[in-house]
């Protein structure tokens, strides 16, 4: 399946359908295809692409959930193809790693306070994870949610 092919699939399903959830849904996948369509890949990776999208065979089922599913194995596959990443992808990954860190490391210390330790952590990973987001903007790596 071609990206044009799949914009204007969900394009069509976003029209027939009533349901806010389902659409949004239509609505990501839309904003992703567009996204995709604006970069600027070579035919290989593109037959990559068309590949996986024919794999996932978005067409046989519509049904949000397995869409859903359908769309984070997409993004999955994206991420580890191209290094292409959803908005905010490092910040969120690692402020989770620094709150773990930092909550091991109050039980290391003893501190009597878990959360103190769980909070430097956040913004130690918090930090990190902006920085890793800048670069990768600046290396337009980033999946926006807003359509151009």
């Amino acid at each position: 399946m071609k990206i044009i092919d799949s914009i204007l699939f969900f394009e069509n399903l976003k029209t027939e359908n009533t349901i806010k959830k389902e659409i949004k849904v239509y609505h990501d996948f839309i904003i992703l295809f567009k996204n995709l369509q604006y970069r600027s890949f070579n035919a290989s990776e593109l037959f990559k692409i068309e590949s996986e999208l024919e794999i996932l065979d978005l067409k046989a089922d519509t049904n949000r959930k397995v869409l859903c599913k359908k769309l984070a194995i997409f993004l999955k596959f994206l991420e580890e193809e191209f290094s292409l990443i959803p908005k905010n992808h490092y910040t969120n990954i690692y402020m989770i790693i620094g709150m773990c860190s930092g909550m091991i490391f109050s039980l290391f210390i003893n501190a009597i306070n878990l959360s103190i330790g769980m909070l430097i952590g956040m913004v130690i990973g918090l930090t990190v994870g902006v920085a890793k987001d800048k670069k990768a903007r600046y290396s337009n790596l980033v999946l926006h949610k807003k359509s151009n």
